[in-house]
């Protein structure tokens, strides 16, 4: 491999982390499946089999127990061996949601381990171990809304904003 095919093989590894996340957050199944191999394994110890089928199970639980979500990246440290790839991602994920008139945030902080493969000349992830180095929990004591009020609201789904300047999905999404 020469250095220009690193280089854009790293940035390609990083569109495919940050698609993930996207994903997630808008709960947009498609495009979180996107990031993983037809064949992928994925394990978080309490679920562990193939991506696909957690992308199926997620999705939905997302949408159902919590109004917002937030997933993000930090440091991410990517080792290319021709079409493999060995990558570490720190991650923070937040999670908000109401139950019995109590609002909770709830914080995951781990790292995703995966082995990405190249194939067909894309990457994607084709093994996934993600570790929990802590979480915790916030009760919330101010209302959202009030928090929230004159800003720009998100949503979760294909009529965010975002979607206006990002509308392909998956690995065919134009570069801006």
């Amino acid at each position: 491999m020469d250095q220009l095919d690193i280089l854009w093989s790293e940035r390609e590894i990083r569109a495919v982390l940050q698609r993930y996340c996207r994903g997630l957050d808008r709960l947009d199944e498609e495009l979180v499946k996107s990031a993983y191999h037809d064949d992928a394994h994925d394990d978080r110890g309490v679920i562990r089999g193939n991506a696909h089928d957690f992308v199926k199970q997620i999705v939905p639980l997302l949408r159902d127990t919590y109004s917002g979500t937030l997933h993000t990246l930090h440091g991410t440290t990517i080792d290319i061996d021709g079409d493999a790839a060995g990558v570490e991602s720190y991650c923070i994920a937040y999670h908000y949601r109401e139950s019995d008139g109590t609002k909770r945030v709830e914080q995951f902080a781990g790292r995703y381990v995966d082995r990405f493969e190249r194939r067909d000349g894309v990457w994607r992830i084709a093994r996934r171990l993600v570790l929990n180095d802590w979480s915790l929990a916030h009760e919330v004591p101010l209302d959202p809304a009030e928090a929230q009020a004159g800003f720009n609201a998100g949503r979760r789904d294909g009529g965010d904003a975002s979607y206006q300047v990002l509308p392909l999905r998956g690995p065919e999404a134009p570069t801006l």
